[in-house]
């Protein structure tokens, strides 16, 4: 049985590839992550103005930090957005316990994840340290950069791979193409393929030259179109960025994908 690599959407959620305006979402798409962006709550049960509340509190954190970043602060942001990022204790506990080489690591790392002619390096610096791999070094790129950044992991990955583009002549794709593998020897949990340095080249390449626009455009789509969400924190109606995208990708997965 193949590792499963993307699954079907609801009806009438795919993305227009238009020639002249870019990328534009279907209005089902629409629905769907202004829906799921509106109630995100992750993890689950933790209620949505609390949840959303704890990452706009993180995101101001993280800009202190960034304005005079030094290596006990650049330890201190990844120390938070791994905990909040739900990384395992084993890792967690390595990050905690960086040494002070490490954190001067930690801070070059971050700091070459500002300059897209050096993200993919940043990623590369970050995924090497103890404690965090590819997927957690997007959340880091995520709130050190949160304009420009969104995060990845396994639902992301299979709400993306599982969501079609369609352009002028009627041709049919998909939005991206990241690398699956099974998590166990059971077969019944699928995760992004990073554990080999082939695997973790491809899928790093795939979220900088892929991902990242995909996400990007459908955010330039939805503030084109008009269409806001409304934060569960802060009771305002926002304009859309790339994070806000994945996460809403994020919990609707979550909550209907597969694992």
């Amino acid at each position: 049985m193949p590792t499963p690599n993307d699954s079907n959407l609801p009806r009438g959620v795919h993305i227009v590839q238009d020639p002249n305006a870019g990328l534009i979402v279907s209005t089902e798409l629409a629905d769907l992550l202004v829906s799921s962006r509106n109630s995100y709550d992750w993890p689950e049960s933790t209620g949505a103005s609390k949840s959303q509340q704890t990452i706009l509190d993180l995101e101001t954190q993280a800009g202190n930090w960034i304005a005079e970043i030094d290596p006990a602060k650049a330890h201190a942001l990844i120390q938070r957005v791994s905990i909040w990022g739900g990384n395992n204790v084993w890792a967690q506990t390595d990050i905690d316990l960086a040494s002070p080489a490490i954190k001067k690591d930690m801070m070059a790392a971050i700091q070459a994840i500002r300059d897209p002619n050096t993200l993919a390096v940043g990623l590369d610096r970050l995924s090497e340290l103890p404690g965090l791999r590819l997927i957690m070094a997007t959340k880091v790129y995520r709130f050190y950069c949160p304009t420009v950044g969104a995060a990845v992991d396994r639902h992301a990955s299979y709400f993306f791979n599982s969501l079609d583009v369609v352009d002028a002549h009627e041709v049919w794709r998909k939005a991206v193409a990241f690398k699956r593998e099974w998590a166990n020897g059971a077969h019944t949990n699928s995760r992004l393929a990073i554990y080999n340095p082939r695997y973790y080249q491809r899928n790093r390449d795939e979220y900088i030259n892929s991902y990242l626009p995909v996400v990007t455009q459908i955010a330039k789509s939805l503030n084109r179109m008009g269409v806001t969400y409304t934060c569960a924190a802060t009771k305002q109606s926002k304009l859309w960025r790339p994070a806000d995208v994945e996460m809403a990708a994020y919990y609707w997965w979550a909550r209907h994908g597969l694992s």
